[in-house]
């Protein structure tokens, strides 16, 4: 009995059984831009003076921005805020700011905390300048 069985299970696992090989469906590539906020980016980070970033401020105010990218591009823009010290970049950088979250389809609460941080530190550190403490006087 035990050869038997032995006999069958060997007959059993010997047969070789292939199963078709369905080809998967080929991956369809769809070409988009580049973001916004990649860009921008870019632009800024090749900015040598704040002409040059005044300049490429004022190119990317030209041009539309879609909704989902308004977020990074906010994000880049608050970045370099910071790091600027020239008022006419850091005006114009405060002026799309409040463009962009105008945008159609795009909530602005994500930025507000930012945008609120952001002008407090401007006004508290304003408020320490001695010049702006003589003229308050």
């Amino acid at each position: 009995m035990a050869a038997h069985l032995k006999k069958r299970v060997y007959e059993e696992f010997s047969k070789v059984v292939q199963i078709p090989h369905e080809e998967a469906p080929a991956k369809k590539l769809r070409l988009s831009k580049p973001s916004k906020s990649a860009a921008l980016h870019i632009d800024l980070c090749k900015a040598t003076n704040s002409t040059d970033a005044l300049q490429y401020l004022l190119q990317f105010a030209r041009k539309p921005v879609e909704a989902e990218s308004v977020e990074g591009v906010i994000r880049i823009l608050l970045e370099h805020y910071y790091k600027e010290t020239d008022n006419s970049v850091r005006l114009k950088i405060a002026s799309l700011l409040g463009l962009l979250s105008k945008t159609q389809g795009f909530s602005p609460d994500c930025i507000v905390d930012d945008s609120i941080n952001t002008l407090s530190n401007e006004i508290n550190l304003s408020s320490k300048s001695n010049s702006t403490l003589t003229k308050i006087r």
